[in-house]
């Protein structure tokens, strides 16, 4: 089976920009995003300098919402943390079904704690999508992949 979304770190010399690699077949395709925030928020804890454990944070924070997600309930995962917007997916629960629509919110990623964005996840209301694209995935198969990507974040060096 293949990928059903693809987040890697990458060593590219320009200090947490366009460092953290993100793409969801059929809905996002190889976006470049920045790591700089994530960078920030690690210095407060005991691995400053790991940001592969940094975004597998995120991830199982999502990971956590995903599961914890009611029928018709409607969140947001952000993964670009940018001055002026923050990059999300838009997860809308469908029976078993997970409908993913890419876009953005004005509020700015340095407003975030991209560790654990509690006060975002559920309280965006100005979601722009940035095409008409939609996927539908299995629920199960989406928290999989997360944690999948996880694994892979955590165990990469």
């Amino acid at each position: 089976m293949a990928e059903i979304i693809s987040i890697e770190i990458i060593d590219n010399d320009m200090g947490g920009h366009r460092d953290l690699l993100f793409s969801i077949p059929d809905l996002v395709e190889d976006r470049a995003f920045d790591t700089y925030y994530f960078a920030l928020a690690a210095e407060k804890t005991e691995e400053p300098d790991d940001i592969e454990k940094a975004v597998a944070q995120l991830i199982q924070f999502w990971i956590d919402k995903a599961m914890e997600m009611k029928n018709d309930e409607i969140i947001y995962l952000p993964i670009d943390f940018s001055d002026q917007y923050t990059g999300c997916l838009r997860v809308y629960k469908q029976g078993e079904q997970l409908v993913l629509t890419y876009g953005y919110s004005m509020v700015e990623g340095f407003s975030i704690n991209p560790l654990n964005p509690e006060d975002y996840y559920k309280d965006i209301t100005d979601f722009k999508a940035t095409s008409k694209k939609q996927i539908s995935v299995d629920h199960s198969i989406f928290v999989s992949a997360l944690n999948e990507q996880k694994r892979q974040l955590c165990c990469k060096k």
